[in-house]
Parts: structure tokens; C-alpha cells; sequence
């Protein structure tokens, strides 16, 4: 597990507001803001129940696996063939190299799948007056848990309003979860406000970070993200041999001619109309724009609330490639991130966010940070 500043930042705020109250604001972002407060609750609740960094860890990834699951269980809402097509997208989804990684880390937004999953599934029973009050619940936690979260709670709750997903008195509900949600994050709001700050630039807007984020952290090939000075190293491992790269090859091949096939068959699956269209809508293209407008930069840590349906929506277009592309892609993204996690498992630092290893830090004194390694990517 990963254990440098942020991590252990992390971990000693949770200790914190378990001892001495939870706290108004958290952490402070790569946009140049300060996270809420709420985004160390779920951590100082870990804290209390086991104060041990590595349970901690644990926590994240359970969590992570309450996530899936429920994902799961919405795909088996739907009819076939779109059932199908999700499990196997969720399937991609659950071993690729950035979901595995991100959820093995102590960091507030590497919840943030546990509230696409609800917000997912509130969608589904939105018939039921509490399921629209849970999902106004969440959405309002989504932006205090990280500043991300807001742009996908927005595009969640714009794509029902664009496609009339939810009637007037469906609304109502949502707005029951909404506001009540909402009032632990004024104090934080007003000490944005006062504070000032930020780093919003028109020129982020023209790099088009988030959607060139997609090519590269769905399939979960962004090397430089996790380990930018061993990426050479990595893609020739075991001894020379270069699997790593003939698989992100392979599956990168599968994907451009899945894409060439799907200009000349259409995208009709993919529509807003149709049920993967309205989740690659709500979760992916608006909060794309919403996010690419804003004019923050995006890190690959805000894309962790796109994943789960990116990663559906490219198994679909591998699948086009050949009959049996869903299978092959996940057996080798299997296979490239079993072999990154022995990478790490044998190296006793990873030049990049990754840093040294947990286990490979001797004993570790949680009270003292003075020789921690300084924050390589914000949050």
C-alpha cells in the first residue's frame, strides 16, 4: 500500500477528528481549495473501529467492494442484451490497473464509487420516495467528499432534469436529501469564500485534460501517474521480456478497431435514450464538460467517478472488434495489473505518486511526519 504524505496526512487527521470532533475543513485540493470536512468522516469512523494504517487501507478497498457490488446488482436490473454488455464493462472495470490501485489507497475521493453506485441505483428505483431521498443524500456528500464529486453529482442530476427522467414531486424528494446533506458543508463553503484561492485557467480548458484522461486511464495504462520514473523499467518486466507492453499493445489494438467498426455500424447503444447512454451521459460526457469548463486541472484522481462506465462503454467497443474481445480484454488487463502489483511488490520505490511501499518503510512512527515524502500530486 501506498504510505507518504498524503496517506499519512490522511491518517492523522482521522485520528484527529475521531479524538477531538469532526472537523469543518479537510485536506487541501489540487485545485487550490480545501476539501470538506466530511471528507475525513469516513476515515475517522475506520479510525475508531481499528487504528492501524493498514486496516485503514482495508476499510478503502471493502468499501470499494460494496461498490462493485452494488453496481453489479443494478446491472442485473436491466433485460438483455444491455445486462450483459454492463456485467461485462464492470468486469473490465474491476481489474483494471487504476480502479485496483485507487482503491487501495487511503484518500477521500477513492470513495467516490461507493456514491456513483448509489446515485446509480437511486436512479433505477426512482419510482420509491426513499430511494430519491438517499440519492439527494449522496449527491450532496459527492462534492463535499471531494471537489470532483461535485462535477458528477451536477451531471447526474442535470442528465435526469435534460432527458425528464423524474417528475415535480420526484424532484421534491431528491431536494429532501439535498438540503439536509448539504448544511455540514456552509462552514466549509464560507471558509472557501473567505479564504479565496484556487487555480481555475482558460488554458486548462484547451488542453482537454479529462478527455485525453479517458484514453489513458480507463484501460489503466497511465504509467506516469503512479510510477513516471519506472515506466521503462515496468513495461520490460519480468527480466527483458516486455509483456507489460505487448498487452497494452494488444488491447489497445482491440480498442482502435473496435472504434473503426463502431463508425460504420453507429453508436446507437450509446445514445441518452438508452440506458448505457443515460449512465455515459450522466457520469462521463456532462460532468466531462463540466469539469473541462471549470478550467481546474484535471489530475487522474478526479477521474475516478467516470471509471465504472468508462470502462463499460470500452469493453462495448472492444467487443465490436471481435466475437470474443470482452473476454480477451479482461484477461489481459488481468494480466498487466497482476504483474504491476509484483512490480511494486519487489521495488522498494517507485520514482512517481506511488513512492516507497508501506512494507518497505521499517516502522513507521504515525505521530511523527518529519521524514514523510513531500505530496508528489495534490489531491
Amino acid at each position: 500500500m501506498e504510505w507518504k504524505f498524503d496517506e499519512q496526512e490522511m491518517f492523522r487527521l482521522a485520528g484527529d477528528a475521531w479524538k477531538n470532533g469532526l472537523p469543518i475543513l479537510g485536506m487541501p485540493s489540487g485545485a487550490g481549495l480545501p476539501n470538506a470536512g466530511f471528507s475525513i468522516w469516513p476515515f475517522a469512523l475506520l479510525y475508531g473501529i481499528n487504528p492501524t494504517p493498514l486496516f485503514m487501507a482495508m476499510g478503502v478497498q471493502w468499501l470499494n467492494v460494496f461498490a462493485l457490488a452494488l453496481m453489479l446488482f443494478c446491472a442485473l436490473r436491466y433485460e438483455e442484451p444491455v445486462k450483459t454488455k454492463i456485467l461485462w464493462g464492470l468486469a473490465t472495470y474491476a481489474v483494471s490497473l487504476m480502479p485496483v490501485l485507487f482503491s487501495r489507497k487511503i484518500w477521500a475521493q477513492d470513495l467516490m464509487p461507493v456514491f456513483i453506485a448509489l446515485m446509480w441505483w437511486g436512479y433505477l428505483y426512482r419510482n420509491k420516495w426513499y430511494a430519491l431521498v438517499i440519492t439527494g443524500i449522496f449527491c450532496a456528500f459527492a462534492g463535499q467528499l471531494h471537489l470532483s464529486g461535485f462535477f458528477y453529482a451536477a451531471g447526474f442530476l442535470l442528465t435526469m432534469f435534460i432527458f425528464k427522467q423524474v417528475g415535480r414531486k420526484q424532484w421534491l424528494w431528491i431536494f429532501m436529501g439535498v438540503i439536509p446533506a448539504s448544511l455540514p458543508g456552509i462552514p466549509w463553503v464560507m471558509a472557501v469564500l473567505n479564504g479565496g484561492g484556487g487555480i481555475s485557467h482558460f488554458s486548462n480548458i484547451l488542453k482537454l485534460e479529462f478527455w485525453l484522461r479517458l484514453l489513458t486511464d480507463t484501460p489503466g495504462f497511465n504509467m506516469h501517474y503512479f510510477a513516471a520514473g519506472e515506466w521503462k523499467t515496468f513495461m520490460a518486466f519480468p527480466s527483458g521480456i516486455y509483456l507489460p507492453l505487448l498487452l497494452a499493445n494488444g488491447i489497445s489494438g482491440l480498442f482502435m478497431l473496435g472504434i473503426f467498426k463502431s463508425i460504420k455500424t453507429g453508436f446507437s447503444d450509446l445514445k441518452p435514450s438508452q440506458p448505457i447512454g443515460f449512465l455515459l451521459f450522466a457520469f462521463v460526457i456532462i460532468p466531462g464538460i463540466l469539469i473541462t469548463l471549470s478550467g481546474i486541472p484535471v489530475r487522474s484522481h478526479y477521474m475516478i467517478g467516470a471509471l465504472p462506465v468508462a470502462s463499460i462503454v470500452f469493453t462495448i467497443i472492444v467487443t465490436r472488434s471481435f466475437k470474443y474481445g470482452k473476454q480477451f480484454t479482461v484477461t489481459l488487463q488481468l494480466i498487466f495489473t497482476v504483474l504491476f502489483l509484483f512490480f511494486i511488490h519487489r521495488s522498494d520505490i517507485l520514482r512517481g505518486d506511488y513512492g516507497k511501499p508501506y512494507r518497505k518503510q521499517g516502522n513507521v512512527i504515525l505521530e511523527n511526519h518529519s521524514n514523510s515524502l513531500p505530496p508528489q500530486d495534490p489531491d
